[in-house]
Formats: structure tokens, sequence, C-alpha cells
């Protein structure tokens, strides 16, 4: 059986290239227990989000609040004005989670995750009105601008279903990635007796059309950890897979090296057939953790890494390995896709590409941009914003490298006292970037016009969980 693993609590950063001096502009609390995932729209930052409870201030629509129980929650922040547009509670009989979420041309967001229990708020409209069993369930649900709940479904088997990868296909469909177990998955049977396979499903929420997935993977486990479109009629999947039979074509990499190996996959709109897939990884452990496409379409990935031969470029900012996991930014070329360009990221100690996918953005000038995890002391930095490590177990940390992956052109910390993690990305075409979080550290210093100044008490096993969101802007290197 999967078991999903959900963090607790959640930080966000905002930072936008047209500024002149970088700094700290609006930093709050919020009081939900963690927001896993973050998409900007025409200045505004749109969160996917999960809590045993609210202590917002403001009044949240949607479900009613079980008590003790995890909810998921969609909000949407105005970071100029620094206040709350809506939040909107969608809540089931059992656990639910929102992990991921992108906004429309019109303002409409889409959210996916899991549930695991009956309950959940589908409309007349659904593909899938009822939990059709397993641990849990995907889920996709379509919030108006002001935040009600026009559109809900959930996706699933009778094993187990995660909703983990989202992404707008431009012409008013939505591609849903995630992980299943599920050998009767709607509208695609699995081999029985496998792992965790692979799934991308296509759904038009404005017709009635039947929706079409594709189930793929090894006789090992897989993972998918973020979704992409490349406005060329395709879109890249990239995950992790530990099969040695994973299916490849055309693969820059046709073999599985280690023990797991990142996963690329390519596949045509809207006809879900592959064009391209490739293993990439050493002889250790390696994942895929987020990619992104630039505006050639060549996709970038953003990956986990034990093994000291990854094929890194001789140019790379860091060319080898520098202690326990490191982080790695690898960039696909060429019309093929079989032009590599690879770096390692990290410093003595572990340091880790986010914490569950959507770490990675590219900027309208060419420039990658990582969040992650570390608990190195000597991170590589670059006009710093945190030049040193906070303390606790770990800090996040944002990077930005250039096009070529030669450069470093920006690298800070971000953390206090406690554990701090940075996991999701989002790039806004005006430059403005948002990197989402989550945080046990209590000693961030907070601004007047905060919404929230101080912590509200949030619990989970016992400890106060907030969420936090902080805004600055930095010059473009």
């Amino acid at each position: 059986m999967l078991r999903w693993t959900i963090p607790f609590f959640c930080a966000t950063l905002a930072l936008a290239a047209d500024a002149p001096n970088p700094g700290v502009t609006f930093t709050t609390y919020l009081g939900l227990a963690d927001c896993d995932s973050v998409a900007l729209w025409r200045g505004d930052a749109f969160l996917a989000c999960h809590s045993p409870e609210s202590r917002l201030p403001v009044r949240v629509r949607g479900s009613k609040a079980r008590p003790n129980l995890m909810g998921a929650y969609v909000l949407r922040l105005d970071l100029n004005r620094g206040r709350i547009v809506y939040a909107t509670r969608i809540q089931a009989q059992a656990f639910a989670a929102a992990l991921r979420i992108k906004v429309d041309a019109n303002g409409f967001a889409y959210v996916t995750g899991l549930t695991k229990g009956d309950g959940f708020p589908v409309s007349a409209d659904a593909v899938q009105p009822r939990f059709a069993g397993g641990d849990s369930d995907a889920f996709l649900v379509r919030l108006s601008p002001s935040g009600q709940i026009v559109y809900g479904t959930l996706l699933g088997g009778s094993g187990d279903d995660l909703g983990n990868a989202l992404e707008l296909d431009g012409r008013g469909g939505v591609l849903l990635g995630g992980t299943t177990t599920s050998d009767d998955f709607p509208s695609q049977r699995r081999a029985p007796g496998r792992d965790a396979d692979a799934f991308i499903s296509a759904v038009r929420l404005s017709d009635a059309a039947p929706i079409r997935s594709v189930v793929f993977g090894g006789t090992a486990e897989e993972k998918v950890t973020g979704i992409s479109a490349d406005g060329k009629g395709g879109v890249f999947i990239v995950g992790y897979t530990k099969s040695d039979d994973f299916p490849v074509l055309g693969p820059v990499q046709p073999k599985l090296r280690g023990g797991s190996d990142l996963f690329l996959s390519r596949l045509s709109i809207p006809g879900l057939a592959f064009t391209f897939s490739t293993y990439l990884g050493g002889s250790g452990d390696d994942s895929g953790w987020g990619v992104a496409v630039d505006d050639t379409g060549a996709p970038v990935v953003a990956g986990i890494t034990d093994s000291a031969d990854l094929p890194a470029s001789s140019d790379a900012f860091q060319r080898i390995p520098r202690g326990g996991l490191d982080a790695f930014v690898a960039r696909f070329d060429k019309a093929d896709y079989r032009t590599v360009t690879l770096t390692y990221f990290g410093g003595s100690n572990d340091d880790s590409s986010g914490y569950d996918g959507e770490d990675i953005g590219v900027d309208p000038a060419g420039n990658i941009w990582l969040a992650g995890l570390t608990s190195s002391r000597d991170l590589p930095v670059q006009d710093a914003m945190q030049a040193g490590f906070g303390g606790g177990a770990t800090d996040g940390f944002i990077a930005v490298f250039s096009s070529g992956l030669t450069d470093l052109l920006y690298g800070t910390y971000r953390g206090g006292s406690g554990r701090d993690i940075l996991e999701g990305l989002d790039v806004a075409p005006d430059g403005t970037v948002v990197v989402t979080g989550l945080t046990f550290s209590n000693d961030v210093p907070m601004p007047a016009r905060a919404i929230q100044r101080t912590q509200s008490n949030v619990r989970l096993g016992g400890r106060i969980a907030n969420a936090m969101v902080t805004g600055l802007r930095l010059d473009q290197p």
C-alpha cells in the first residue's frame, strides 16, 4: 500500500525582478498548517493547502470543517495589499489535502490532491462522483475567481490514487498526473500485482467528453512529481522509477543505472501518445522532483542524487557532489532532447531540490530558479538575503542559475531556528517568482502590515503549525 507523506508547515516567498534593492517587503503568518503549492495570476498568489482547522482572520467559505480532521484549503492572496481575497475549504468525511494548483487566464483556480473517503464535494457533471476505494482517490476541483467551487470530481480506482501534478493545456483542458496502484484506474487498465505506476489524465470540464488516461511504468515503483506543457502540443512528466523495464523512447539513457533514476517522458496533447521517454541517473539513487519548460520548449528538471557519476557538464557551476545528498538541475536541448546540460548543487551535508515537486521555474530572461532544503552550513550563496544557516535540522534555499547552468546568479538560505523547507515555485510572465515551503520556526520577524504578525495555535501532533508568506523584491541578475 502506498503511503502519502503530507508535510505540516508552509512558508511562501514572493520575489520580483524589477525593483532596485533586494529585501523583504511582505511577510505574514497564516492560520493554516501547510500550503504546498502556489500559482501566480495578476499579482495575486493562489495557494493549495491542508490543515485540521482554520485560524485565518477571514470567513472560510465552502465545506463545513470537521474537528481534528485534515481538510483541503484554497487561498487567494493579494500580495500588494497584504490581504486574503478568499479562503475556501474543500472537506470530505475523511482526510483531504490540496497539493497542486494552477490558475487560468480568467482567474479560475484548479486544484488537485487526495482524499481518503466519502463525502467529497463533487459537482453534478463530475466524471467520477463516488470514492472508488483503496486508501485514497485523487480529485480535481475548479474554483471561480471569488472562490466558489464550480466543478469537483474524484479520480481513482479500487487501489491507492494520488493527484500530485497539474497543468492546463491552454485549450480548455486539464492535465492531471499522479501515482496509482489501482488495476481498474478510470479509462485505463494496468497489469495487476505491480508496484505503483504513474498516470496522466486529460479532463475537459467544458463538455461531457470522457476522460482520457494513460497509466505507465515498469514492474517496480514509479512516482510522478511534476508536469509542464511545452507550448508545442506536448507535455513533459517527471518523477522517479525503480523499474528496469520502464518504457523508453529515443532515450538519452536507455537503462536503469542505480536503485532509482529520474524519468522524463513527453506525451502529445490531446492524444497522450509518447514522443520521448528516458531515464537519467547514476550508480546511486536519483529522483526527479519538478520540471519546467523554457521559451524554446526545452524541459529543465530538478532532482536529488547520491550518485557521484551523473553526467555533469564540463563547464557546470558544480561538476561533482560535495557530500551526502545533492540537488541537481538538468536541461534537455535540441529537437530530440538528447543534449543534456547538468549541474550538481549542494554543500557538505544533505541538500535536496524541493520536497514534493514544482520546485523549479524559468524566468523571462531564461534564468533557472530552484527551491529546496539543506542541512549544509557551506551551501554556495550569492548576494544572499540570508547568508548563513539559520538553525534547526534544515533551512530552505533559493538558487538562480544562468540558462546554461554555468553560473550561480543568486543564492540564499531561508530559515529560522527550527526546521525549514522550501518546496514549490512559480514564475510569472512579469518576472515575479513565488516559492512555497514549510517551517517549524517561530522567530520570523513580521512587519506591521502582516496579515497575522504572530503564530496562531493550529496544532498538529502537539506542536504549533503555521503557514507563512514572505514577499521580497530582487534585482534581476
